[in-house]
């Protein structure tokens, strides 16, 4: 017999090859003592939280550095100038993608699926939709990832990898498995334990759909017809979907030590003066006015001014940058630095995104004037969640230029890439498939182009050679959506 906490270590100690016999090594822990399963409810705390921290953590640096929402500074020895750079190894993605995306994340949910699925299906569902959000972002930043073989614990430590479009496909299914499992009798079902959205079922329904329109639309502009036919079966269908910011799949952290987001995290103890604002970001935002760089940004240069660090000149060690601001981090706590609350939440698919998913499906289909409804909304939500008021919402909104069929897509994806500032991957999804923003090579760049892919983790070649692909180049297409622009 053994805890839930020790059948995870069993996955991850068998994928990094430390396990001789396993028959032995299962008999020398075996307890009699031991909690045969953990409660459902501790289990879900646990993949929520894990899933939190991933979308704040080492994805999100990797991802929002390449696509210039963020530039690394203090110096060439700090990982986020490397990374800034283009170099970024398979040692560098260990712990985001063995440890932290399969042999934690996905895990605690398949433990949860495995002990809940008969009896409490409900929960069985939650994991499902929410393994379906974590392979998305994974196989979006790695392309090619284990997928039907994976998550068989001891039986099998060294999975097939499968290709992206296959991974998808079974991303959808699984959306649609979870769904149907929110719908069954449940002996069990969660509330406060639910740290998304409360044991919510209605919400959960709406962002799986909304999900599958994020899916969707990546499949612009190389498979056309297969996003147009998968939005509109969707809108067609009268599906639920997110309705209003309360909709927003995100994780809220704690103002306590310890309990605060990672991204804040980052800032005020792992890598103080590392991660800055980029001057992309920044400057596409000045260049509007934007008024939610009130709250994205603090303010350099004087008052109302903001300035961006440049992406890959961060060899000398400096400072005078603007740094990220309330939206990332929480309510200013005092007048330092890091006087932060640290409780802004960690946000990984929301309503804003919805709106610009929406914007770009009409505007790729002709219809201009639902575009541009769509696109407003999803101005209008972003400046929400981002506290602007009313009247400077509107007033940019209205400065906005129509939309045309020759400049729809660059401002949808534009506003887009702003309303995502924290967002992981996702904006990074929208470059390689659109092209936008435009983005310069960096300063000082190892590579040749930006990059396209991540590489793959030298512990999970280490530990499954036969079956990791080789990766040789990072800015080559591996994804299947990328058309290679």
């Amino acid at each position: 017999m053994k805890t839930f906490r020790f059948a995870k270590y069993i996955v991850l100690a068998g994928a990094v090859g430390v396990l001789g016999s396993c028959d032995s090594f299962l008999d020398v822990n075996n307890n009699p003592n031991a909690v045969v399963a953990a409660p459902a409810g501790n289990v879900l705390v646990a993949a929520q939280t894990q899933l939190g921290f991933m979308a704040g953590s080492d994805l999100h640096r990797f991802t929002s550095l390449i696509v210039q929402q963020f530039a690394g500074q203090g110096g060439s020895a700090q990982q986020p100038v490397q990374y800034d750079r283009g170099v970024i190894t398979g040692s560098d993605v260990n712990n985001a993608f063995r440890f932290g995306i399969y042999a934690t994340g996905l895990a605690d949910m398949q433990q949860l699926i495995n002990t809940t699925q008969e009896t409490s299906p409900v929960y069985a569902g939650i994991a499902k939709i929410m393994q379906a959000y974590l392979y998305g972002v994974t196989t979006d930043c790695f392309g090619d990832i284990p997928f039907t073989e994976a998550l068989k614990f001891v039986e099998n430590g060294a999975p097939k990898y499968d290709k992206s479009e296959d991974v998808y496909k079974g991303i959808l299914a699984l959306l649609d498995a979870g769904v149907a499992d929110l719908k069954k009798p449940s002996a069990l079902k969660p509330t406060a334990e639910d740290l998304i959205y409360g044991g919510d079922l209605v919400k959960w329904e709406k962002f799986a759909n909304t999900l599958k329109m994020r899916l969707y639309v990546h499949y612009y502009p190389k498979f056309p017809a297969d996003a147009t036919k998968g939005i509109g079966d969707l809108l067609a269908a009268q599906a639920p979907v997110m309705g209003s910011e309360a909709d927003n799949f995100q994780l809220r952290f704690e103002a306590v030590v310890g309990k605060t987001n990672p991204i804040d995290q980052f800032e005020r103890s792992s890598r103080a003066n590392q991660f800055f604002p980029s001057a992309t970001l920044v400057g596409i935002m000045n260049t509007k006015a934007d008024p939610r760089r009130t709250t994205y940004f603090t303010e350099f240069g004087g008052a109302g001014q903001y300035t961006g660090a440049a992406n890959g000149a961060g060899a000398a060690v400096s400072t005078d940058f603007s740094r990220m601001h309330t939206y990332l981090r929480g309510a200013r706590t005092g007048t330092g630095l890091q006087d932060y609350a640290g409780s802004a939440p960690i946000r990984m698919l929301t309503y804003a995104e919805y709106q610009f998913i929406l914007a770009e499906y009409y505007a790729r289909t002709g219809n201009l004037a639902s575009a541009k409804t769509a696109f407003d909304a999803g101005i209008t939500a972003s400046m929400t969640m981002a506290e602007i008021p009313a009247a400077a919402r509107t007033a940019y909104i209205a400065a906005r230029p129509a939309l045309t069929a020759t400049n729809a897509i660059q401002q949808i994806i534009e506003e887009k890439y702003v309303a995502n500032f924290g967002v992981v991957s996702e904006p990074w999804v929208d470059y390689r498939r659109t092209g936008f923003p435009q983005l310069a090579l960096p300063a000082s760049a190892q590579t040749t182009a930006i990059l396209r892919i991540l590489p793959y983790s030298d512990a999970d070649r280490a530990a499954n050679p036969t079956n990791t692909p080789a990766r040789t180049s990072l800015i080559v297409p591996s994804v299947f959506w990328d058309p290679g622009k």
